[in-house]
């Protein structure tokens, strides 16, 4: 019996000049990774693996060339929101070539904003954790049955938009497969600027118990946080470095002390095991003391990131950070002395920024003198509560392509729920970066 084809896709990141093309630093897709690996072991399908982020200048014509030329029966496309209205373009010119194809989009996009997922082309669309639904869909078909128990899934049905319910998120991570490394194209996966040769990531756990208005983790984690086992995680790194001979390593934990005695355990296994590895993770500042510094830094941590986000203790509060300046300054103190390199980032245009507060928030930047500060434009991604603020103001279409593509932290401004204007934001932005790289350079 032939197994019937699933080809998962990682869209290109769009840049301001409307092309696509190759990057200087370019993460791998894990995510689909993931799910490539858990239908093929668990299902009976043959996976490959499409990363437009290693393409060059393709147009989304082009785009549905590589596709096709996997002879897929099934397209399964991961998506961000910026990404989204080039997913839409791709899905419809692979439903001209070939209509029988079944396209399925996921991701943080179609988990914030459901009911605008299904355009022409769009099959189907699954919101959340995605390795059980997907299987369940695939599975379904494949039998010729109706599709309407399906949990997880968004699809048309007579006109009309259908969310089906959320089933439960899987209790165990440690039963899932690691991602599909033979699908990827390792050697693609740089960043210059963090490592020497390629680079790797993985999740040690999933979810995050916090509430920050502006972070789209809680969206799809619903605040549930579960995390894998210390051997687990030992086990998946073992295998990149002793396996896959990568030594370089992200964690894209949403915080990776949010249980600090279990990540004190990991780092303390991989000084026992004298793993030759550096890696990076992402931190909150309230989780930092000076024995965890200590481990992160013996281990192998390259640098710690911490989400300052402003310089403002009232405009913390109402984002929902649950930390103040005074715990973020003795984190970033923590770490300098225990030699630990910082990179803290900042969002501008929070709700309720005004001129005084941004200027908080520059000048904190300053007294903090992180390894490397990060300015972003607050992108209001759908499903979190900067987004329902920004509906409820009248602010947001839907279904604009153009706000859509705007929401890239970068260098524009798709909605603004500061106290300033568009134009002074992006000032403000470009006076940061500019007042930082004359500090450096020094």
């Amino acid at each position: 019996m032939i197994s019937e084809k699933v080809v998962f896709v990682r869209p290109p990141n769009l840049q301001k000049s409307s092309q696509w093309k190759k990057q200087g630093v370019i993460r791998c897709p894990l995510n689909i990774s993931l799910l490539a690996s858990f239908i093929r072991e668990r299902g009976d399908y043959e996976c490959s693996l499409v990363d437009l982020e290693t393409k060059e200048a393709l147009s989304p014509a082009e785009m549905a060339d590589i596709v096709l030329a996997e002879s897929p029966k099934y397209v399964c496309i991961t998506t961000l929101t910026p990404r989204y209205p080039t997913v839409v373009r791709m899905a419809q010119q692979i439903k001209q070539l070939k209509p029988e194809v079944v396209i399925i989009v996921g991701g943080p996009h179609v988990t914030g904003s459901p009911q605008t997922t299904i355009y022409d082309g769009i099959s189907f669309g699954i919101i959340g954790e995605g390795e059980e639904a997907l299987l369940e869909l695939l599975n379904t078909l494949e039998k010729g049955h109706t599709v309407s128990a399906v949990k997880n899934l968004v699809y048309r049905d007579n006109g009309t938009t259908k969310v089906n319910e959320v089933r439960p998120f899987i209790r165990n991570l440690d039963e899932l497969h690691f991602p599909a490394w033979d699908l990827m194209e390792l050697k693609e996966y740089l960043d210059p600027a963090y490592f020497e040769g390629n680079h790797l990531a993985m999740f040690s756990g999933r979810g995050c118990p916090y509430d920050c208005s502006f972070c789209a983790s809680c969206v799809t984690w619903r605040r549930k946080l579960r995390l894998r086992s210390v051997e687990n995680v030992m086990e998946e790194i073992r295998h990149i470095v002793n396996v896959l001979d990568i030594n370089n390593l992200m964690f894209w934990d949403d915080s990776f002390a949010s249980n600090k005695k279990r990540a004190i355990a990991i780092c303390n296994s991989i000084i026992e095991e004298r793993i030759n590895i550096n890696y990076t993770v992402q931190i909150r500042a309230d989780s930092l003391s000076e024995d965890l510094a200590a481990v992160l830094r013996d281990s192998g941590c390259s640098f710690a990131a911490i989400g300052v986000e402003s310089g403002n203790d009232e405009i913390l509060k109402r984002i929902g950070k649950k930390e103040t300046k005074a715990q973020l300054r003795r984190a970033v103190e923590i770490m300098k002395e225990a030699s630990l390199p910082v990179i803290a980032s900042y969002i501008i245009g929070l709700p309720g920024d005004t001129h005084e507060t941004i200027k908080e928030t520059i000048d904190f930047a300053f007294e903090l003198d992180a390894n490397q500060s990060k300015f972003m434009i607050l992108a209001p991604y759908p499903g979190t509560k900067v987004y329902n603020l920004a509906v409820r103001r009248g602010l947001v279409d839907p279904t604009s392509f153009e706000q859509m593509e705007k929401l890239n932290y970068y260098d524009s401004v798709a909605i603004n729920l500061s106290e300033v204007s568009d134009e002074n934001l992006i000032s403000y932005q470009d006076e940061a970066y500019s007042r930082f790289d004359e500090l450096k350079a020094v």
